[in-house]
């Protein structure tokens, strides 16, 4: 709004101005001669009836002008009750619907303060009524596409008639026949019709021209149900007639500014992610596509915003911690910082542990190799005495008459010993 909003309060301001302009030629010339006529007729009458002063007309018609505010008629002897069942609903319909001709309007406290609480809760009401009521003049205009579609007929074709039918459908029944109608009963020329059809339809309501209000014509009976109902009718067509235009300029606009923006900056067009392929065919067209494509409510889009509100996008490029696992969608490290050091000081245990095993075990196989073999055992007989029958080397040494000892030496595996070192007393032979 921001950029917009200068450009379209200076586009208000020329509009009025143009509109003001325009309405002041056209409009001010007729009213300096309906002034200098009502001017001269005053003058008439009083030269025509000299008795009667310019204060006694004056008073005359004060009086006829406030009993045509009350809604009376003074001209003829036929009054019409502004306020019986029939013309109660019609003024009540021309609250709601927010027309208010101005011809009829209440002069009591109570009158005045009932028709504010009663335009507060009627106007939205009425509001509501209506675009449900151009919802269905919509899905009217779907299922035709939808029989057309089926039928063979290209999408161009069936956007186009049905884009026609809209339009003139709107333009016939509500703006071009009715002032015929009202040429017929009302005594109106075909201008004046159509004009009270679209100050009508627009809800300007000036009130200079009602239809079913001239005291002086016997109405059809059902003339002011059919008004009624047309103008119903017409208020919803022509809210959609005007949301479908304001769609249309608003598209054009962004199209404009898409060209601008390319020429601007010398870039290529971006292909169109949206085109689909074309040989699928849509089974329906909706030429509102301003309007909602979902059969949804009030309460249905609280509960959509609620849904995307509770699912949440998951950051890019994020590392947290399993501390923060409450935290949904968040890419995480395998552990925490913590648990990682606590890992890795367990880990560097644990490979000391294992390369001192390794250690271990390197030694037994050195000392397995070292096994005497049987050529090593000849050579050493003469010092030892080896059993055949036992897998057990004795090794004997001379040591001091009173000293002896025997020594073991355990197999690597935990088996039996092999070797037995026997410390015993030499003799002395001299």
């Amino acid at each position: 709004m921001a950029d917009k909003g200068p450009l379209l309060t200076s586009c208000i301001i020329f509009y009025l101005s143009i509109g003001a302009a325009v309405f002041q030629i056209l409009e001010e010339p007729n009213w300096m001669s309906v002034r200098d006529k009502y001017i001269q007729q005053k003058e008439n009458i009083l030269k025509n009836y000299q008795c009667l002063t310019l204060e006694d007309l004056d008073e005359i018609l004060e009086v006829a002008s406030e009993a045509a505010g009350q809604g009376v008629a003074i001209t003829g002897d036929n009054h019409r009750n502004t306020w019986d069942w029939v013309n109660s609903v019609i003024f009540a319909a021309t609250i709601v619907t927010t027309i208010g001709y101005g011809n009829v309007a209440p002069k009591t406290k109570g009158g005045r303060l009932f028709c504010i609480l009663y335009g507060l809760c009627g106007i939205p009401l009425c509001l509501v009524w209506l675009s449900e009521l151009g919802s269905f003049f919509g899905d009217r205009a779907k299922r035709l596409s939808q029989v057309m579609i089926r039928k063979g007929i290209s999408v161009k074709k069936v956007q186009f008639t049905c884009t026609a039918l809209f339009l003139l459908w709107g333009l016939l029944v509500h703006l071009v026949i009715p002032p015929f109608v009202f040429m017929s009963v009302e005594g109106w020329t075909y201008l004046e019709g159509i004009y009270f059809s679209f100050i009508t339809l627009t809800t300007v309501g000036f009130g200079d021209y009602v239809a079913g209000v001239n005291p002086d014509i016997q109405y059809p009976r059902l003339y002011r149900v059919c008004a009624e109902i047309w103008i119903y009718m017409g208020l919803a067509w022509l809210s959609l007639f005007f949301s479908w235009n304001v769609h249309m300029v608003v598209e054009a606009q962004k199209l404009l500014k898409k060209r601008r923006h390319r020429r601007r900056h010398m870039i290529e067009p971006e292909p169109l992610v949206e085109k689909q392929n074309l040989d699928i065919k849509p089974s329906v067209i909706d030429i509102f596509n301003f309007l909602s494509e979902k059969e949804e409510d009030y309460s249905t889009v609280i509960k959509q915003i609620g849904i995307t509100a509770r699912i949440k996008k998951a950051p890019e490029n994020i590392n947290r911690s399993k501390s923060c696992s409450d935290i949904l969608a968040i890419q995480t490290l395998e552990h925490s910082p913590r648990r990682k050091r606590m890992i890795s000081i367990s880990e560097a245990f644990l490979n000391a542990k294992i390369d001192e095993i390794e250690q271990e075990e390197a030694l037994l196989q050195q000392d397995n190799l070292q096994e005497l073999d049987s050529s090593d055992v000849e050579k050493i007989k003469g010092d030892g005495v080896f059993g055949a029958e036992s897998d057990v080397l004795e090794f004997s040494a001379s040591v001091n008459a009173d000293e002896k000892e025997e020594e073991n030496v355990q197999h690597p595996d935990g088996g039996a010993t092999r070797f037995t070192i026997c410390k015993v007393a030499e003799e002395n032979s001299h």
